[in-house]
């Protein structure tokens, strides 16, 4: 990646549905914070409630104001 700042969102439902590709997103997103972190890069992993679509321009909103206030 070439940014040094990134910002990841998943809701809570994601990854408790018998889909099994969204059953694993929990698990590969934490493991890709977690390797984002040991690099020393800038992030953060949000949790939200509801799932992909819920409040979607709400969470997009909230990593703009993340990005903006953090970073500029």
């Amino acid at each position: 990646m070439q940014t040094q700042h990134i910002y990841l969102s998943l809701g809570d439902k994601e990854e408790h549905t018998k889909n099994a590709v969204m059953a694993a997103v929990g698990d590969n997103i934490r493991t890709l914070h977690s390797r984002l972190a040991e690099r020393g890069t800038d992030c953060t992993l949000e949790w939200n409630s509801g799932g992909h679509f819920k409040d979607a321009d709400l969470r997009t909103a909230k990593a703009f104001r993340w990005t903006m206030e953090e970073h500029t």
